[in-house]
């Protein structure tokens, strides 16, 4: 039962996983090919930023929000199972969904309840990154190594503060530090990830039985 198990619980984060590369891929090429119209149009129409930019901010919005809501409920899902078990899981994301639900009641502001709901998810992360550079036990991963659990963990975390950045910045003098802050983020989680044994300081040694295949 354990292996079957076993198989369960890593189909459940391969679907999670690439769920989540679809959706910021669609959000990173709406962002790139919008900031592509941006300059487009401040260098073309005159005037577009006073009589324009306005109506093209609600129409990114527009097409961004499907993708982030998609993005919320996967992140509310992903984000947790590294410090919860599958039942515990369900508790914490509804709770972090009441939360998002309970702030849009108050502010009526669909992007402030996002806001909330990825600012738990952030703040969970953190704890999650922390034990994992901490070295322990908690946090679950389906790889092995200290320095990809970490490359892991900082990769989640990125992707949670561009989505921030999407729900609550896009107006704000803050939105490009913290953009880049995401980038960082994201690449050197990328980078430690996939190449963590050629940046470790130790590196791991191939099992024996592991060369005759």
């Amino acid at each position: 039962m354990s292996g079957i198990e076993d198989i369960r619980q890593r189909a459940w984060d391969f679907g999670l996983t690439v769920t989540t590369v679809i959706l910021l891929a669609g959000l990173g090429v709406q962002s790139f090919l919008g900031t592509v119209y941006v300059w487009w149009a401040q260098r073309s129409i005159p005037g577009w930023e006073q009589s324009s930019y306005a109506g093209y901010v609600d129409a990114m919005n527009v097409i961004a929000a499907p993708q982030l809501i998609g993005l919320v409920v996967v992140m509310g899902l992903c984000v947790p199972k590294r410090l919860f078990s599958r039942r515990a899981l369900i508790a914490v994301s509804a709770a972090m969904v009441l939360a998002g639900i309970g702030a849009f009641a108050v502010t009526g502001s669909l992007a402030g309840g996002v806001t909330v709901y990825l600012s738990l998810a952030a703040l969970i992360q953190v704890a999650v990154v922390s034990l994992t550079a901490a070295g322990a036990k908690g946090p679950s991963y389906l790889t092995e190594g200290r320095l990809t659990k970490l490359g892991s963990g900082l990769l989640h975390l990125g992707f949670i503060v561009f989505g921030v950045v999407v729900s609550a910045l896009q107006r704000s003098p803050f939105m490009i530090p913290v953009f880049w802050a995401s980038t960082v983020l994201m690449v050197g989680g990328s980078a430690m990830s996939f190449y963590a044994n050629r940046i470790a300081v130790r590196r791991s040694a191939p099992v024996e039985h592991d060369l005759d295949f």
